[in-house]
């Protein structure tokens, strides 16, 4: 059953979720340290209002995630259309799209510079465990010239402290967690994952190569 829009409204925190005051986009969303901290810059209001949100929520049940391209000064809401197997795509009508293993973006389509794909299990296996390890972790890019370029990094994944997640209808405890990759192939590169007590990654910061850079995902329903 679809929640009513006023139930909708209180749960998502209208009176700051997403606009507000604030010059920085993800600002008001409430992981406390997480966000408020790593994700700041300047630039416009954000380009998701709050009324999108909570229509978006309202159409239907299927899934939705929020996903921002900070170089980019670029946001959007996307709806799950797709699962096969452990990966699920979300996409908006604009054709652009994301597909997601657990959380963890594993191909870009649409926004240019696209990730193809990855070798994501072993940092994966990590991140979702919450535990400290090395793994390495492959990403693959299309170039202009119409070659798959690999890049090769290893990854120290350390968790960190435990967050309170209330975004959109995803609430509940969670624990952050930091995977900091090197490799002789590309820049290094600092993910932050937002780890739910069931191995799901509920919101992220993911570098997803030098066209793309930093993108930030939030699940607002699973």
């Amino acid at each position: 059953m679809i929640p009513r829009l006023p139930r909708l409204a209180a749960i998502l925190g209208l009176s700051t979720t997403l606009a507000g005051c604030s010059n920085d986009p993800y600002f008001d969303f409430p992981i406390d340290s997480f966000y408020n901290s790593l994700l700041k810059r300047g630039g416009e209001p954000s380009q998701v209002s709050q009324q999108e949100i909570v229509e978006t929520l309202s159409k239907s049940d299927l899934p939705v995630t929020f996903l921002g391209v900070a170089d980019r000064e670029s946001q959007t809401l996307l709806i799950g259309i797709e699962q096969n197997g452990p990966y699920d795509t979300y996409a908006n009508a604009n054709r652009q799209a994301i597909t997601m293993r657990n959380g963890m973006i594993t191909g870009t389509r649409g926004l240019s510079g696209d990730l193809m794909s990855t070798d994501e299990a072993a940092l994966l296996s990590l991140v979702r465990a919450r535990r400290s390890g090395q793994a390495t972790y492959i990403q693959r890019f299309l170039t202009p010239e119409d070659v798959t370029e690999v890049l090769t990094y290893r990854c120290g994944v350390e968790p960190d402290k435990p967050v309170d997640v209330a975004m959109g209808l995803v609430q509940g405890k969670a624990t952050e967690v930091v995977a900091a990759c090197e490799s002789a192939d590309g820049p290094p590169f600092v993910d932050y994952y937002v780890v739910g007590g069931d191995g799901e990654i509920l919101a992220s910061r993911q570098w997803l190569g030098e066209n793309l850079g930093y993108v930030a995902m939030h699940q607002l329903r699973r």
